[in-house]
């Protein structure tokens, strides 16, 4: 079932799509602040116990939804399974932006460029830095996409809240400072250390994987935090990507982007691919169901 979940998931927003706007969790920002305000001076707060607070709300909610309707049918649990599913890929579909970006590229529009741009990149230099653009979307496809149906996989529909739920934490506290802020980092350090070299790794293997192999050594540690490091270096040896410097001009750097937007764009559709291959095997040889 999990692979009948996901497939007509994927199919679902590559042929019908979601509005962005129902994706959002304004509810969850605002129960953040809400639970905050009440418990914040409580010693357990301070820490990983005040993360496990936070979370414990919505995701019992949707366990105990999925638990009440898989005793009372069985297509309404799967149905609710699909919605968090797609619910949790976001804050937007990837590959339809970036159908936009490049679009926006190929007709030299520099307003809709940046506009198209900014999803993927707060930096304003990031037109001049395809790399920089090449890295945030990688790492964008890792928390919005493979990231999300790597724990809907293990723990289904909690496990898909649980991942979105911890990355929507994590940037919530991306510049605050204490041991609150430290767990929630923790905890999306955590929660993407599998996912994140098994997403590199089908990107190895369907790309230029003696690349790809050499590079994720060299940036390869003993530490949650080397996540981001191992997808960027890795990923990019698989797209073969030289280590480049900027170009002389605007329109010689527009031209190489779109090259290799293009590029990376296939890479992570053959990925994607890849990883639905290997769930259908798993699902025909009884591993999953």
């Amino acid at each position: 079932m999990t692979l009948i979940i996901i497939l007509t998931g994927m199919a679902f927003e590559h042929f019908v799509g979601v509005d962005d706007q129902l994706r959002r969790f304004a509810w969850f920002n605002g129960y953040m602040r809400w639970i905050e305000n009440r418990l914040a001076r409580l010693t357990a707060w301070k820490g990983a116990g005040g993360i496990v607070i936070t979370l414990a709300g919505p995701l019992l909610l949707v366990a105990l939804i999925t638990w009440a309707l898989s005793e009372w049918s069985s297509p309404l649990a799967l149905l609710f399974s699909l919605a968090v599913l797609i619910y949790s890929l976001g804050p937007g579909y990837l590959n339809p932006q970036l159908d936009d970006l490049i679009n926006a590229m190929e007709q030299g529009d520099r307003e809709s460029i940046k506009e198209r741009m900014s999803v993927f990149s707060d930096n304003d230099d990031a037109f001049q830095n395809d790399q920089e653009l090449l890295e945030n979307i990688l790492i964008e496809a890792n928390e919005r996409l493979f990231g999300v149906l790597f724990w809907f996989i293990v723990l289904g529909p909690f496990g898909a809240m649980l991942y979105r739920l911890a990355c929507i934490l994590r940037q919530q506290q991306s510049d605050i400072h204490g041991n609150y802020a430290e767990s929630a980092q923790d905890l999306y350090n955590i929660l993407n250390w599998l996912p994140a070299r098994l997403f590199t790794l089908g990107n190895a293997v369907t790309g230029n994987m003696v690349e790809a192999m050499e590079a994720w050594r060299e940036v390869e540690k003993q530490s949650l935090s080397a996540n981001e490091d191992v997808i960027c270096a890795g990923s990019l040896g698989a797209l073969s990507y030289p280590q480049q410097e900027s170009a002389a001009d605007d329109e010689s750097v527009l031209h190489d982007q779109i090259y290799w937007l293009h590029a990376l764009q296939g890479l992570l559709n053959r990925t994607l691919l890849a990883w639905l291959t290997v769930l259908g095997i798993m699902t025909l040889s009884g591993w999953m169901i």
